[in-house]
């Protein structure tokens, strides 16, 4: 008998224990899907200023006409986007592939994958969903014959 209450005991510690787990984890992909948000209200605010767009596009794009920036932050966005829908599982990976396929057919759009990319990979760490939507890109990226690279 008392091995059975043991028993009973540690199963109903380990459904505990494993509420708190997936608790916590929701929490965490609900604080990133809400970074991710006030990351594209943010982009959108410096997409409207000229000069706010140049300081949000970087240090590269200082002296660059605003358009440029602009479009730089148009595709932050729309990978912002994109990386909130792959996340919450509201994009299929055949449509990731789309979108990457899209965005890499254009030369400003390799320019920005190329810009961001690396910085993208580190952020990504040990999150498989965000290494395998980098990887998406990355893998599109690589199958452009060398003539479109350019």
């Amino acid at each position: 008998m008392p091995i059975l209450f043991a028993l009973l005991l540690a199963a109903g510690v380990a459904v505990l224990l494993m509420q708190v787990v997936q608790r916590r984890e929701q929490h965490r992909e609900t604080l990133r899907a809400t970074v991710l948000r006030t990351q594209v209200e943010l982009l959108k605010a410096a997409a409207a200023e000229p000069e706010l767009a140049r300081a949000a596009a970087g240090p590269q794009f200082t002296g660059a006409e605003p358009g440029e920036a602009r479009r730089h932050l148009f595709f932050e966005a729309q990978m912002t986007a994109w990386e909130l829908q792959w996340r919450i599982g509201a994009l299929s990976q055949h449509r990731l592939r789309a979108h990457a396929s899209a965005l890499l057919a254009d030369e400003e759009g390799r320019r920005y994958w190329d810009r961001t990319r690396t910085d993208r990979a580190g952020l990504a760490g040990d999150d498989d969903k965000l290494r395998t939507f980098t990887k998406t890109f990355d893998d599109t990226r690589q199958t452009l014959r060398p003539a479109d690279a350019h």
